[in-house]
């Protein structure tokens, strides 16, 4: 998981540098390694989904890395405090990095998220969020990009 410690550096510098940080979809193959800026990233969960398996498939015909062993998601998000509303209509919502990744090998997810602290407006830190111990992460969207690679990638291996 050394990929992902690197890239969750690279996207803390890159969030402090410019005070924002796209979503962008890192991939780590058999044959190589990439990284792809999602110009498009749905406004609701299944847009989102929708958009990642469109990417995997793009990956694969355009940007193919050989058998997947590694994705990594980074993007910003709200993180709500309250359940019963959306966390961008929550008063006391969290302003967020998210990185979350899928190990080929294993299908563990993982998940790693810092509280953006800012100062009028300029991002003064990064404080990463602890999560509970024994959780697990069940996110669909890297299983989405997962999916849309393999219907495409025996293809072109």
């Amino acid at each position: 998981m050394d990929d992902v410690k690197e890239i969750i550096e690279l996207a803390k510098q890159f969030m402090v540098q410019y005070g924002y940080h796209q979503p962008m979809v890192f991939v780590k193959g058999t044959k190589g390694k990439g990284c792809i800026v999602l110009e498009k990233f749905g406004d609701t969960a299944d847009k989102r989904v929708l958009d990642m398996l469109n990417v995997g498939t793009t990956v694969a015909c355009k940007h193919n890395v050989g058998d997947l062993e590694l994705i990594v998601l980074v993007n910003e998000a709200w993180i709500g405090m309250n359940f019963d509303v959306m966390p961008s209509q929550d008063p006391k919502r969290i302003e967020a990095l998210i990185v979350t990744s899928l190990d080929m090998a294993s299908q563990e997810q993982r998940l790693e998220m810092f509280k953006i602290v800012r100062d009028h407006g300029k991002i003064v830190d990064l404080k990463q969020i602890s999560q509970p111990e024994n959780g697990s992460v069940k996110s669909g969207l890297l299983p989405a990009f997962q999916k849309g690679y393999q219907i495409v990638s025996p293809v072109h291996n």
